[in-house]
């Protein structure tokens, strides 16, 4: 009997949480409605906008989405050349992945000479910044940990 009510709780739990979401698409040159909500590519954050012409000059959007979650604003983009990059609420990011090897501009400094100094050459495919640590994933298919500061901690397997 337990059983069965914790079962529903959860299961009541996680439909509030997907109902939750509002996610709003734009394709390059389109306006997309969804659940309602009319966005164009205008509404991409200024702070985002500067950060693709820096990072990604030679790149144009092929698809932004702004999601609003239970814990605030996130926005995803994906480029023509195949970069995806999620950031947060206040237009920073926490995901990018890049299998033509991420901007060296963008890995934090610690972890950018760790690479050098135990992977020289093999380029960043992805990194994800979490709330205590941060995840490499390498175009060799090596996993890296490393804590929010940039010192390593492990391989992950």
């Amino acid at each position: 009997m337990k059983l069965n009510k914790l079962s529903l709780v959860l299961i009541f739990s996680g439909t509030l949480f997907f109902q939750a979401v509002e996610k709003n698409e734009i394709g390059l040159n389109s306006t997309i409605s969804f659940v309602n909500n009319s966005t164009s590519f205008q509404t991409m954050p200024a702070n985002i906008k500067s950060f693709l012409a820096r990072y990604y000059p030679k790149a144009t959007v092929a698809k932004y989405e702004s999601k609003k979650t239970v814990v605030g604003q996130k926005y995803e983009v994906k480029l023509n050349n195949g970069a995806e990059i999620d950031f947060d609420k206040n237009g920073n990011w926490e995901e990018i992945s890049d299998k033509q090897g991420i901007p060296s501009a963008l890995i934090p400094v610690q972890i950018k000479t760790y690479l050098a100094q135990n992977y020289k050459g093999v380029n960043v495919e992805s990194i994800d910044k979490e709330k205590n640590k941060i995840k490499v994933e390498l175009i060799n298919d090596i996993d890296l940990e490393f804590d929010k500061n940039g010192k390593f901690l492990r391989i992950d397997k």
